[in-house]
């Protein structure tokens, strides 16, 4: 039987992991030395308030969130729970920390932390999904494709809410062709992991129904999010192409969790009781 949607989650890895894409790309784009101050400085609060509010999109799947502070306390177990609250803190204070050197022109500190937010942007975003990929006793779950699908449908959506941000401010051509060129070739990985999904769903006999729906739609959005990352790169580097966009591909994030969840099942009475209050137990 279904376990259900567990919205929550779903909010939860969507917003942050937009974040992480933030965040990675304000720390390329800091690197490869086309960056304006002003949008560095705007993409890091926008990288801290997407963590931020992806965070708290957490806590509300507890059936208890007075107790977030029992997940905090067990972050040494490194469970996949406790991989993603380790991810959520760096990227945030590496968010941070970046905001402080580019604010007081401290260039050896921006080239650090820029470095560090790449690397912690698009590692945290593939622990939320390997996360998922840890649970063997879900087949829609167990397989490499999920991790990757999460890594780069999070970082695609990322690095267009970035491109909207170097639009809005006017960057020059060079810097948003960059941008949006990154872009296009995270949406085009996106597209391929979205396939080896599917193909491995349709391998475990899981794909019927929404979950086919879903796929397909998974697939159209992405494939659309591929499309305006290069039209913003190479025809119109323009902000109403950024912001559209980053709108296909949040719907394309969200609609590959929603099929994650659609082939989960379960098998015991108590687990459904607990996905019912929003305390379900999965690591």
């Amino acid at each position: 039987m279904e376990i259900g949607i567990q919205w929550p989650l779903v909010l939860f890895t969507v917003i942050s992991g937009a974040g992480y894409g933030v965040l990675a790309a304000t720390g390329a784009a800091r690197l490869a030395g086309k960056q304006g101050a002003a949008t560095c400085k705007v993409a890091l609060v926008v990288a801290m308030a997407l963590l931020g509010v992806g965070g708290l999109m957490s806590v509300f799947h507890l059936a208890h969130p007075e107790r977030f502070m029992a997940a905090i306390a067990n972050l040494l177990s490194f469970s996949g729970i406790a991989l993603e609250l380790i991810g959520l803190a760096l990227g945030f204070a590496a968010a941070a920390l970046f905001l402080v050197f580019a604010s007081t022109g401290n260039l050896a500190g921006e080239k650090t932390l820029a470095a560090c937010s790449v690397a912690i942007g698009a590692v945290a975003a593939f622990l939320q999904g390997w996360a998922y990929f840890e649970v063997a006793a879900q087949a829609g779950w167990s397989t490499p494709a999920l991790p990757a699908s999460y890594l780069f449908t999070s970082l695609a959506a990322g690095v267009l809410v970035y491109a909207a941000i170097a639009a809005a401010k006017k960057e020059d051509a060079a810097a948003l062709k960059l941008t949006g060129t990154i872009a296009a070739t995270l949406a085009a990985l996106a597209v391929v992991a979205v396939a080896a999904y599917a193909a491995a769903l349709g391998g475990a006999g899981l794909l019927e129904g929404a979950a086919t729906a879903f796929v397909v739609l998974a697939a159209v959005l992405e494939l659309a999010t591929l499309g305006l990352a290069a039209w913003f790169a190479f025809k119109a580097p323009a902000l109403t192409i950024a912001l559209a966009g980053v709108l296909v591909g949040v719907g394309g994030s969200i609609a590959l969790r929603v099929l994650m969840w659609l082939v989960a099942s379960y098998q015991y009475s108590f687990i459904w009781d607990a996905a019912a209050n929003r305390g379900l137990y999965l690591f």
